[in-house]
């Protein structure tokens, strides 16, 4: 019901595009490359041709319905949480190993990171479709959020959290009996975008860089 509406859907597209890009700048790293692959997914997904194609690719990938939920919270977002709480024993070994500087620890852990990537990029069956998509932003997104993950206690550190909080924050409060209504359909669907707009401000305030502020809802409304 919510993705009916296209100013509701750009406007999600707006808040997922500003969130990283934000949490990439902080981070102090090249936001081009990021908001090129975002803009070319978005692109993509728009196009109703290629749902089909989507559709059979994340079949596969076990996901059952098409929604926002199950592709951007779960499938993306949740699953990339899972892996960074558990990540292979050779990674562990890099990050901990006391001779190493940071810096090359970093860099380590970056290119084994595009490393994978590439060699899943051979296996695909569509050089050009969903997943081939989300590798381009994982290209740009994965290595910030693993050395956050993994590395020492920094601000970076605290930052990765802060996301994780929020996202995890979001989907807890769509299923809370305390923060939504399930008396109908248009209920839950105003709810869950008041709630999601308060997570934008959230992290908009978190992470404050001087980039241009997103137009709320209620303005598209």
């Amino acid at each position: 019901m919510i993705f009916q509406e296209e100013e509701k859907k750009e406007w999600f597209k707006a808040m997922g595009r500003k969130l990283i890009g934000d949490l990439l700048l902080k981070a102090d790293r090249d936001v081009e490359e990021f908001y090129i692959s975002y803009d070319k997914m978005m692109q993509f997904v728009s196009v109703e041709s290629n749902w089909p194609m989507i559709e059979e690719e994340l079949r596969g990938r076990g996901v059952r319905v098409m929604s926002f939920y199950d592709i951007v919270l779960d499938f993306i977002l949740m699953d990339a949480f899972d892996d960074l709480a558990n990540p292979p024993s050779t990674v562990i070994t890099v990050v901990q190993n006391r001779w190493l500087s940071n810096g090359f620890k970093e860099t380590a852990l970056a290119t084994a990171l595009w490393s994978v990537l590439k060699a899943k990029r051979s296996l695909l069956k569509f050089n050009d479709g969903f997943i081939s998509h989300f590798y381009s932003i994982s290209e740009h997104t994965s290595p910030l959020l693993a050395w956050g993950f993994l590395g020492p206690n920094t601000e970076l550190k605290e930052l990765c959290l802060f996301f994780k909080g929020l996202v995890l924050g979001f989907i807890q409060d769509i299923f809370s009996f305390d923060k939504v209504r399930f008396t109908t359909v248009e209920a839950l669907a105003e709810d869950i975008l008041k709630l999601a707009e308060q997570q934008s401000e959230n992290a908009a305030e978190r992470l404050k860089t001087g980039s241009p502020d997103i137009t709320p809802v209620a303005s598209y409304c």
